[in-house]
């Protein structure tokens, strides 16, 4: 009997001992089960983020809209709803919630209207509507497509728009640049999180190859800033913007290969503990050298690229914030004779380029939002960037050291918003070693101070005023006025006008690749000067309640005197000094935008007449497309399949000498499929196979001595490539 009793109480306490482990699972594993709609369309949207507040619980919601949420908490929690294009919400919901139940949340589109797009570059962090300074902004969703079809760099999707030309600017190391408005590939400024380091010996050698994986934003400011970052920025001005923690953690991965021997691997990931946030990414280049027209040199270069990029976000108290970051890039090439590269160097293939470069960034941000009425800021930023280049046994390698530092403070008024600031900007490069040759060290500083007022005098008129006054130790001084005016008749009409001065201080870097001929920059040489004037016109609305729509219209001048050029004299001795004309660029650039439900069209048309303007003639500027379009379709079903073209025409092109080339076409498409875990893209980069071989030969002269001939078009031709994206 006793045992009895005792079985029968060790079944009761063992099944209320189930019972209790099974009330504790319940409470601690609490499930959500919720498909995402869109509130018009009710159709499932792939890809939303959704999370409980205070917790690092959070998913994507599959193709077919569900997500599934874990190990929730019991109590009341806060739920968010957040994806591109649609209005954040947050629904609060009392767990436990009946687990078989599935929640319906209907998402609204903020697409009313064009997406609200904050514009950095500004220094206002004002929105892009409201903004007096003409500002093409490529966002987040543009950097996640592009990250999807094109990982390995930045320069496919710049060069769609169709104001930007992207130029190879040396066929045999394989390096692109940006020009803009018809001018010179130096006439661009380019800046990383709105430090302007690239200059010099280090020039824009990498920065295109900049993945968008990693980045949040592309600013792309047309004609002149030298207000807010001095004089550089003549023809306009290319902020890239580093992605930032957001409200959930984030982990990419995306693989790549393409026809030409390229493959790379890029991750990214970020998230928020605390009062402390942080991003990291890592990426892998490798590309095969190809003779693609067997010429017997290489039109692909072998290139061997890794790069770096944590940052590290902590928020002191609601007011400050600190942000600390850390870049490292390291990139080897390998250019030429093919026979060179695959075997090393030899009598009979003697030519070949080899090429090593490491750059190493730190910088550090501080934010106070010390008032309402005032936002101090500090950041400062410094950069190591070695060189290595071994010409066909001619040895050069230096260090360029760049810092710069600012300090300003944002003022808001009642009808005015100040910009008060000053920077300090040093280049320091020291010749490590080299073959017998007439170049030196240099040492450049400069130091400035900055005003800028945005002037609401009504509420359609906006005037902004600015004044830089730069002291360059070894250039002089140069003092930059700036004036913009916005005026918005209508919520969706707006119109800008532009106009203001730039320099550019000479650098025999802008103009020469390393050889044992160039020289130092003369003494008595003087800067280059611009004048600009940009007008903007922009319409956007929704047509017939469904398609959004947008047009820009916009008119540009820019006028540079004493341009420094190269000479070489009898001897071969190249030195830099002022051209004996003026520089004269003017255009018109248009584009339209149309959204309909799911698909996008993007049309663009650019005409620019850049000249060399003599006293007795004019010469062509080389290089720039008088004529080129741009258009770009894409259309996403049933949120698993997104397929796009791209045709691009560039016409109406010179080099030098007033020697015209050829007309061509660029024709590109894709198909993505997406899934729970991610996408997988097939590209293909120009499908006519459109290459500057097709019309010419590219190298003149023999193998031991080749002649390369300028690069005015495509050079590897059909490149397919097939990519995977992996959302952790």
């Amino acid at each position: 009997m006793k045992i009895g009793l005792v079985i029968g109480m060790k079944k009761i306490i063992l099944l209320q001992f189930c019972i209790f482990c099974s009330l504790l699972l319940a409470t601690a594993q609490n499930n959500f089960r919720a498909v995402v709609k869109d509130s018009v369309t009710k159709e499932p949207l792939f890809g939303v983020s959704v999370g409980i507040v205070g917790t690092r619980l959070a998913e994507n919601t599959n193709e077919k809209g569900m997500v599934i949420i874990h190990k929730i908490p019991d109590g009341k929690q806060d739920v968010v709803f957040y994806s591109l294009g649609y209005k954040k919400i947050t629904i609060s919901y009392d767990f436990p919630l009946d687990s078989k139940k599935t929640i319906v949340v209907l998402l609204p589109s903020s697409a009313t209207d064009i997406e609200e797009i904050t514009v950095t570059s500004s220094r206002t962090n004002s929105r892009i509507e409201d903004s007096p300074t003409m500002v093409e902004v490529m966002g987040q969703e543009e950097m996640d497509e592009e990250s999807a079809v094109v990982p390995g760099n930045i320069s496919s999707l710049l060069g769609d728009l169709s104001i930007i030309t992207i130029q190879h600017t040396n066929q045999v190391n394989g390096n692109d640049a940006v020009r803009m408005q018809g001018l010179d590939t130096k006439y661009t400024q380019i800046m990383r999180d709105g430090m302007p380091l690239y200059g010099g010996f280090s020039g824009s050698l990498g920065v295109l190859s900049i993945p968008p994986l990693d980045l949040k934003q592309v600013e792309i400011i047309k004609g002149s800033a030298s207000t807010l970052y001095g004089g550089g920025a003549i023809g306009g001005l290319i902020n890239f913007i580093s992605k930032t923690p957001t409200e959930f953690p984030e982990a990419t991965i995306t693989v790549n290969a393409t026809s030409i021997g390229e493959g790379n691997v890029n991750g990214f990931t970020s998230g928020k503990v605390n009062k402390t946030g942080y991003t990291l990414f890592g990426g892998l280049n490798v590309k095969q050298a190809m003779d693609i027209n067997n010429d017997g040199f290489a039109e692909v270069p072998l290139d061997r690229n890794f790069i770096i990029h944590p940052r590290l976000f902590y928020d002191a108290n609601p007011k400050t914030q600190v942000i600390v970051g850390f870049a490292s890039v390291y990139d080897e090439r390998a250019g030429g004779d093919i026979q060179a590269i695959d075997f090393g160097p030899s009598d009979v293939y003697p030519f070949l380029l080899q090429e090593k470069t490491f750059r190493n960034t730190l910088d550090f941000s501080l934010i106070n939002q010390h008032s309402k009425k005032h936002t101090f800021s500090f950041k400062a930023a410094g950069s190591a960037f070695e060189r290595d280049v071994n010409n066909s046994g001619f040895v050069f390698n230096g260090t360029q050291y760049s810092t710069y530092s600012e300090l300003n403070d944002v003022i808001k008024l009642k009808k005015h918003t100040l910009v008060v600031g000053v920077n300090f900007i040093s280049e320091n490069f020291v010749l490590v070693q080299s073959d017998a040759h007439n170049f030196s060290n240099y040492d450049y500083y400069t130091a400035g101070s900055f005003l800028q007022d945005d002037w609401q005098v009504h509420k359609k008129l906006t005037v902004q005023m600015g004044l830089r006054y730069d002291y360059h130790l070894t250039f002089y001084s140069f003092i930059l006025p700036r004036i913009s005016f916005l005026y918005k008749p209508t919520r969706k009409l707006t119109i800008r006008l532009a106009g203001g001065t730039g320099y550019k201080t000479p650098n025999m870097f802008d103009l020469a690749e390393p050889s044992p001929y160039i020289s130092p920059v003369p003494e008595d040489i003087k800067s280059e000067n611009s004048f600009g004037v940009n007008t903007d016109i922009n319409y956007h609305s929704v047509l017939f309640g469904s398609v959004n729509f947008q047009i820009d219209q916009a008119f540009y001048y820019a006028g540079i005197s004493n341009p420094v050029i190269l000479y070489t004299d009898t001897t071969k001795k190249q030195y830099a000094g002022n051209g004996d004309y003026k520089i004269n660029s003017y255009g018109t650039d248009t584009y339209l935008r149309f959204k309909y439900k799911d698909i996008e069209l993007y049309l663009g048309y650019n005409h620019t007449e850049s000249i060399e303007q003599y006293d007795t003639m004019t010469v062509n500027m080389p290089f720039n497309p008088k004529d080129k379009f741009s258009s770009v379709l894409t259309y996403t079903f049933k949120n698993k399949w997104r397929i796009g073209t791209e045709v691009a025409f560039t016409a109406n092109q010179y080099i030098y000498n007033n020697d015209r080339v050829n007309d061509f076409w660029f024709v590109a498409a894709m198909i993505e499929r997406k899934f729970s875990f991610g996408s997988i893209v097939l590209n293909c980069e120009n499908l006519l196979d459109n290459r500057q071989s097709k019309y010419e030969t590219l190298v003149e002269g023999t193998r031991q001595k080749p002649v390369f001939k300028p690069v005015w078009s495509s050079l590897e031709g059909r490149v397919i490539n097939l990519s995977l994206k992996i959302d952790l």
